[in-house]
C-alpha cells in the first residue's frame, strides 16, 4: 500500500501540469504561421504538440498545486495558459496578415478584387495578390530560419512564464492595439506603389478616351490594368526581399516583449 503514494503524488503534480503545458503550446501552435495551417491534419498537430509537451515539461518543472485544489481553480489556470499561448501566437501572425491585407488592396486596384482562390495552407478563399505576397513572405520565413525561432520561443516562454504564473498588464493591450494600427499603416505603404500607379494609369486612360472618343475604353482598360499590375508585382518582389529580414526581426522583438510583459 505504501508504494502507491509516490505514484499518486507523482500523478497529482505532473498530470495537471501536462494538461496546462499542453494547452499553452496548443494555443501557440494553432496561431503560429505554417505550424497552425489547416494543411496539417489535426491529428498531426496534436501529436506534434504532445511530443513538444513531453520534451519541454521536464525542463520547466511541474506546477505546485495546492492540496485543496478544486476543478474551478484548475479550469481558471487552464484558461490562463490558453490566453498566454494565444497572445504569443498572435504576435507571430501580424506580419503575414500585413501582406495579405496589402495584397488585397493592391488586387482591387488592379481589377482583381473578385479574383480569389483557395489558399492551400489555410484552406480558405483569399485574395489572389494577397496570397501571392503572403506565400512570397513565407519563403523569407523559411530562408531566415524563422520557424526555428518559433520552436525556440515555445521552449523559452516556459522559462520566463512558468506554469501557473504570468499576468496581463495594460501595457500588453496597448502594445497589441498599436501593432494592429501599424498593420493597416504599413499595409497601405506596401500597397501604395500599386495604388499610385493604377491611379496614374486610370488618369491616362481617361485622357485618351477624352482625346479619342471612339476608343473602346471598357475593352482595353481591364487587360491593361492587370498586365501593368502584374509588372508592378514582379518589381515588388525585390522590395520584399529587403523588407523580409527587418520585418521578421521586428516580429521577434514583438514576441519577446509580449513574453516579458506577461512574465
Amino acid at each position: 500500500m505504501t508504494d502507491i503514494f509516490p505514484i499518486l503524488d507523482y500523478s497529482f503534480k505532473w498530470v495537471p501540469s501536462f494538461i496546462l503545458a499542453f494547452s499553452r503550446i496548443s494555443a501557440m501552435i494553432f496561431l503560429f504561421p505554417y505550424f497552425g495551417y489547416n494543411a496539417f491534419k489535426p491529428r498531426v498537430r496534436v501529436m506534434f504538440v504532445f511530443m513538444l509537451t513531453l520534451i519541454i515539461l521536464p525542463f520547466s518543472g511541474p506546477f505546485n498545486f495546492p492540496m485543496d485544489m478544486t476543478l474551478l481553480f484548475l479550469f481558471s489556470l487552464l484558461v490562463k495558459e490558453i490566453a498566454i499561448g494565444l497572445f504569443i501566437g498572435f504576435g507571430s501572425v501580424f506580419i503575414f496578415e500585413l501582406f495579405t491585407f496589402a495584397g488585397s488592396i493592391a488586387g482591387k486596384q488592379m481589377g482583381l478584387g473578385m479574383a480569389e482562390m483557395m489558399d492551400p495552407t489555410q484552406m480558405i478563399r483569399s485574395s489572389l495578390v494577397g496570397q501571392f505576397w503572403t506565400l512570397t513572405m513565407m519563403i523569407g520565413f523559411f530562408s531566415l530560419d524563422f520557424h526555428h525561432f518559433l520552436i525556440q520561443i515555445i521552449i523559452h516562454n516556459f522559462q520566463i512564464i512558468p506554469l501557473g504564473s504570468g499576468s496581463f498588464p495594460s501595457e500588453l493591450g496597448e502594445m497589441y492595439i498599436k501593432a494592429g494600427s501599424n498593420l493597416f499603416y504599413v499595409g497601405f505603404q506596401l500597397a501604395a506603389p500599386a495604388i499610385v500607379f493604377m491611379i496614374m494609369l486610370d488618369t491616362a486612360i481617361a485622357l485618351m478616351a477624352r482625346i479619342m472618343p471612339s476608343l473602346p475604353v471598357f475593352l482595353i482598360v481591364l487587360p491593361v490594368k492587370i498586365g501593368m499590375g502584374l509588372f508592378i508585382i514582379s518589381i515588388s518582389l525585390e522590395i520584399f526581399q529587403t523588407l523580409a529580414e527587418p520585418l521578421l526581426k521586428e516580429t521577434q522583438y514583438f514576441i519577446h516583449n509580449t513574453i516579458n510583459l506577461i512574465g
